[in-house]
């Protein structure tokens, strides 16, 4: 019998050497900043034949995010205030063993939404044709992000996201398309407002969109003016043209100033040679014979030979003197 109990006594170090314990979910899921966060118990897992029974834990290295704790059950509990990955130790105990494992906890800033029109307005006449859809597209801080969009109080809005979700990382696109169709079948003439929220989880403050509706009577147009037939005008009516100022402030800043361009700089060329003078002597006065034309006749002119040099006429023969006697 003594020999029993001393083997039974040396027995327990060799159990409890044996014990193994881990935890079942060291992933814990992503916090957000400002955002409650609770998780667990975290479960403990056992390989030994020791009942693992109730199990305390502590954080016995690292630290978790300010405004977080873990409690002896299990349980983490807070509001982070930080944004980071936080690494902490935690401490598991039974009543036949203990063991430490290592857990990671990531904060992250809560995913921002945004949307590419504040207000949207859609008009239509009762009974006719329904406006046409209009697009809207919504990005984010987060790619990948799952967001959802309403419209409390409004069955006339049918709304069709393309994924619901955000672009994945890497994407050729980084907003998703939402398209916006009204149904005003149901509808009688007058003004609808609908508030069109998109959010998602853990994100920030939802993203409203203002949606207008207006609803005419019958017989209206599009500009709210009831129709009215056209008349011809007795007389044709000469168009006046008209002249439209835009403001100072729309029109056109005045050209600048032309901006003298330097002109180009002549080569220097040598000086041409001067020419040497020629001394000038003068003309000698030359006679000029006299030319005597023919006289016109009926009969075909001749060419003019060489000319002729006229010769002096012979003075007259000296007359008789009758004195003297006969």
């Amino acid at each position: 019998m003594m020999w029993r109990g001393v083997l039974g006594l040396m027995a327990v170090p060799f159990y409890l050497g044996a014990m193994d314990l881990r935890l079942s979910n060291p992933s814990l899921p992503m916090a957000r900043v400002g955002y409650p966060y609770q998780q667990g118990p975290l479960h403990v897992e056992s390989s030994g034949r020791c009942p693992v029974g109730a199990t305390g834990m502590r954080v016995v290295d690292g630290s978790l995010p300010e405004g977080m704790s873990l409690d002896g059950a299990g349980y983490l509990r807070g509001t982070p205030r930080e944004p980071g990955r936080y690494g902490f130790a935690v401490e598991m105990r039974t009543a036949c063993a203990r063991a430490v494992e290592r857990v990671v906890l990531e904060v992250g800033m809560a995913p921002m939404l945004r949307v590419s029109a504040m207000a949207l307005e859609f008009s239509c006449e009762r009974g006719g044709r329904p406006p046409e859809p209009q697009r809207v597209m919504v990005t984010g801080s987060q790619p990948g992000l799952a967001y959802q969009m309403s419209a409390a109080g409004a069955p006339w809005l049918e709304i069709r996201p393309r994924r619901g979700a955000l672009p994945p990382p890497g994407a050729a696109l980084e907003a998703d398309a939402v398209d916006l169709v009204v149904h005003p079948e149901k509808l009688d003439s007058g003004e609808y407002q609908a508030t069109l929220l998109t959010y998602a989880w853990g994100g920030t403050a939802a993203a409203s969109t203002q949606v207008h509706l207006t609803v005419k009577p019958a017989g209206t147009g599009w500009d709210g003016v009831r129709t009215m037939p056209m008349v011809a005008p007795a007389a044709p009516v000469t168009p006046i043209p008209i002249v439209i100022v835009p403001p100072a402030s729309l029109q056109p800043p005045p050209p600048p100033p032309p901006v003298a361009k330097p002109k180009p700089v002549a080569a220097h060329k040598p000086p041409a040679p001067k020419r040497p003078l020629v001394p000038v002597t003068r003309s000698r006065i030359v006679a000029v014979p006299r030319i005597t034309l023919p006289e016109a006749s009926k009969a075909p002119s001749k060419m003019l030979g060489e000319p002729e040099i006229l010769k002096p006429a012979p003075p007259p023969p000296p007359k008789k003197s009758n004195a003297g006697g006969h």
